[in-house]
């Protein structure tokens, strides 16, 4: 008898679904809405691309300035210091003028170390997205 009764049950909760799901409105997707997420990802993807490709020029620039460096410095009498000679002043310039090439290598070395990895993560997600 018990038996029976489970059976009875299982087939009332059974018509009680189809029923509900019968009753449920029918949703329509639309597909003509903007995709936030991807835009998101695409636009940061193209910001950190772009920020990439300057710094990759930059680098080429710094490392032109320390192959080939300035030599034509301009030299004001009244402009040196005291005590120092034209020659050791210009080599000072010149020392200087590879000191600041270094520093903006480091730098730029620097900011593509940073913008790359972000750029291939994102242009993964925004991919996989797809």
């Amino acid at each position: 008898m018990a038996v029976a009764k489970k059976a009875v049950a299982k087939k009332a909760v059974a018509t009680k679904t189809v029923s509900t799901k019968a009753a449920a409105p029918v949703v329509q997707v639309r597909n003509d809405r903007i995709d936030w997420r991807s835009l998101y990802l695409y636009a940061v993807s193209l910001i950190t691309l772009l920020i990439c490709l300057f710094t990759a020029i930059s680098i080429i620039n710094q490392i032109a300035n320390l192959i080939l460096p300035e030599t034509n410095f301009y030299y004001d009498s009244s402009s040196t210091p005291t005590g120092m000679t034209k020659e050791a002043y210009l080599q000072q310039m010149h020392t200087d003028s590879q000191r600041r090439a270094i520093k903006a290598l480091v730098g730029s070395i620097a900011l593509l170390g940073a913008s790359l990895p972000l750029y291939l993560h994102h242009w993964k997600l925004a991919r996989k997205n797809l």
